[in-house]
């Protein structure tokens, strides 16, 4: 009776191992399929934004064909080529994702100039959005310190100061920086970006009431929401049209706004199998490509 028992246990460990062995050999083939469908969706981004260069230039609004976000969508054989991506699969693939303009958001790159020194208009711009988010204005000086850490400093006879620190790379980063709440943190979140270049600018088009606020000299938030329910049926094609927009008591920065962008945030759910995989990439376009910067999985 002991013989047989210890056989069964024996038997059921063997079945056990095997089950385990299988499943994880299958998780993985679902997850080697969940980077290919995530590659495609990159692909499938990436063409959109230079069909969307060649069609409209250097404009971007949100009414445009990379805005429009992708609901639950079933990968089958009419969006993969052909390919067969359910056999064996206990759930279809599944994917779902958006396009974001980067540039709708404050870049805290830009904080400090050619020079690598603070950016005065920079500066006062992060100022009036801390204090539109109902944070102290006081937050600003620790990230631009930062910031100017991280950046190399050109003196006025060409004698370069290599930076200190190294560069931000995702807003996150700035968790790390000694006397800044991680409140302001988070509620630069949805606001604020960490972009590699000092040399962009905020997209008229794309930005939201409070960057538009902090960004424009002599408007409020009640002006950025009227001009931002308009610019929805009629985007602007230039800072003088939308000058117009705003009328004779604000002041446009050319070297703060603009109305197209370089940058875009991929954001993208697949579901495949026993796999989820959330990513956020960023994606820079120019000189007719578009490249990654980089990806992050959630």
């Amino acid at each position: 009776m002991l013989v047989v028992t210890l056989a069964a246990v024996v038997v059921s460990s063997l079945f056990w191992r095997q089950h385990v062995a299988v499943r994880s050999v299958e998780n993985r083939l679902a997850l080697a399929q969940a980077r290919w469908i995530e590659r495609a969706a990159l692909d499938w981004a990436k063409v959109i934004l230079r069909a969307d260069a060649r069609a409209t230039g250097t404009v971007d609004h949100l009414g445009e064909a990379w805005a429009v976000p992708v609901l639950d969508t079933r990968m089958d054989e009419t969006v993969t080529a052909g390919a067969k991506l359910d056999e064996g699969s206990t759930r279809a693939a599944m994917l779902a994702g958006q396009i974001y303009d980067a540039q709708a958001r404050f870049n805290i790159s830009a904080l400090v100039d050619g020079r690598g020194a603070a950016s005065a208009p920079q500066v006062k711009a992060l100022r009036k959005l801390l204090s539109l988010l109902g944070k102290p204005e006081s937050a600003a000086d620790p990230i631009v310190a930062r910031v100017v850490q991280a950046s190399d400093t050109i003196a006025p006879d060409g004698k370069v100061t290599p930076a200190t620190r190294a560069p931000l790379t995702r807003l996150a980063d700035l968790l790390d920086v000694p006397n800044l709440d991680p409140s302001v943190v988070a509620v630069l979140q949805a606001h604020a970006i960490v972009l590699p270049s000092n040399t962009t600018r905020i997209n008229l088009n794309t930005a939201g009431p409070e960057v538009l606020a902090a960004a424009i000299e002599g408007l409020d938030v009640s002006g950025a929401r009227r001009f931002v329910a308009n610019r929805e049926r009629v985007p602007v094609i230039d800072l003088a049209m939308a000058g117009t927009a705003f009328g004779s008591n604000v002041t446009l920065d050319p070297a703060l706004l603009s109305v197209g962008s370089s940058f875009f945030l991929v954001s993208g759910v697949i579901r495949y199998d026993r796999v989820e995989s959330q990513t956020e990439t960023l994606l820079q376009r120019k000189n007719n490509d578009v490249e990654v910067i980089w990806q992050l999985r959630l």
